[in-house]
């Protein structure tokens, strides 16, 4: 995450035209484990397939080694979201990379910067200046529930859009990915879901979405696989929850730029877990960003948060949202918003001032 900081702030003008190796139309789309049950929308496959597949791009990074090739392995997927030329993708996609590209499904490709990213998920909203981009997709309104059907869209090296389905098998997920830019290795990644859904290569960045054809993720693939969930993590996939993405296209169409991160990564602790744990129902704070929102407010790491706004922080309401993060921007930005927290037993209040572009 914080080598898509890096890129933001310091590498924007180091962003330059990469020539695409294949200028070619797609090929045939591919379809894989169909199953119709599930989900929140009755629309058949193939009449999803024909809506999602002209909005789906290739993201071609022009690798960070001088004078290096574009390889297969540069190639990554992202989709169309939003006005104003709005590519949405993920970290795995541009990481390291000296320039970005964006292939059309008409075969047109067009040079592209990074318009946004979000640190604490690794969302990345790339900017490209065209008038004839395809109808953008749509977010979901709500997070999915664990058993929802979960459709990867993509186009894995160029061979045509290919849909994989599978289910959602568990949402609001915190995980460590490797990140070579920190200390220790590790970076903490909030408003995780993952899905048994396939994620064939190539995929990292195109979109995860319901039944009823509405993005409801961003796919990670090999890029950005977690360290710490066990043997199980070899056989199912990982996706980014779409929320933060969703933010981010929302705020830059409408007034050209984004927020601050809060700068906080956090896990739901529910009240099973707390108990065992002898602590309160809340959120426990994993990592809290220097200098952020999330550090001016005086939390800190291994705060529990059990209110917000006057609310508590573990209630219907709120774990309705894949992160603390997600909760605390849905208060409106720039805005103060009172937080609780649990700290070594003892009651902190704290307020909070939600950052502002």
């Amino acid at each position: 995450m914080a080598a898509v900081v890096g890129l933001v702030v310091g590498g924007g003008a180091a962003y330059f035209l990469v020539r695409h190796f294949e200028n070619s139309s797609p090929g045939q789309v591919v379809i894989r484990n169909v199953t119709t049950q599930g989900g929140g929308g009755n629309a058949s496959l193939p009449a999803l397939v024909a809506h999602l597949s002209p909005a789906l791009v290739e993201v071609i990074r022009e690798p960070g080694t001088a004078g290096g090739a574009v390889t297969s392995s540069d190639i990554s997927s992202g989709f169309v979201a939003g006005s104003g030329g709005l590519i949405v993708t993920s970290e795995g996609a541009v990481a390291g990379a000296a320039g970005v590209e964006v292939s059309l499904a008409s075969g047109v490709v067009l040079p592209a910067t990074i318009a946004a990213a979000d640190p604490d998920t690794g969302i990345v909203v790339l900017q490209v200046s065209s008038n004839s981009l395809p109808t953008p997709l749509n977010f979901a309104s709500s997070p999915p529930a664990t058993g929802d059907v979960a459709i990867a869209v993509s186009v894995p090296l160029g061979d045509g859009a290919s849909v994989d389905v599978g289910t959602v098998s568990a949402i609001g997920l915190t995980v460590s990915v490797p990140d070579l830019a920190t200390s220790t290795g590790l970076a903490l990644v909030d408003g995780v879901l993952r899905t048994d859904t396939p994620q064939p290569v190539g995929s990292t960045g195109g979109p995860l979405v319901d039944s009823a054809g509405d993005v409801v993720g961003v796919l990670t693939g090999d890029r950005m696989q977690p360290v710490d969930q066990g043997s199980s993590a070899a056989a199912s996939g990982f996706a980014l929850d779409a929320s933060a993405a969703d933010q981010l296209v929302t705020s830059l169409s409408s007034t050209g730029s984004v927020p601050h991160p809060i700068g906080l990564v956090s896990r739901w602790l529910d009240p099973a877990s707390a108990s065992a744990f002898g602590l309160p129902p809340g959120v426990l704070v994993l990592s809290v960003d220097p200098g952020s929102a999330a550090a001016a407010a005086g939390i800190q790491v291994g705060d529990v948060v059990t209110s917000v706004a006057g609310r508590p922080a573990w209630s219907a309401k709120a774990i309705a949202y894949p992160s603390l993060s997600d909760y605390l921007g849905s208060q409106g930005v720039g805005s103060q918003v009172a937080v609780v927290v649990s700290r070594d037993g003892v009651t902190h209040q704290l307020s909070l001032t939600l950052p502002s572009p």
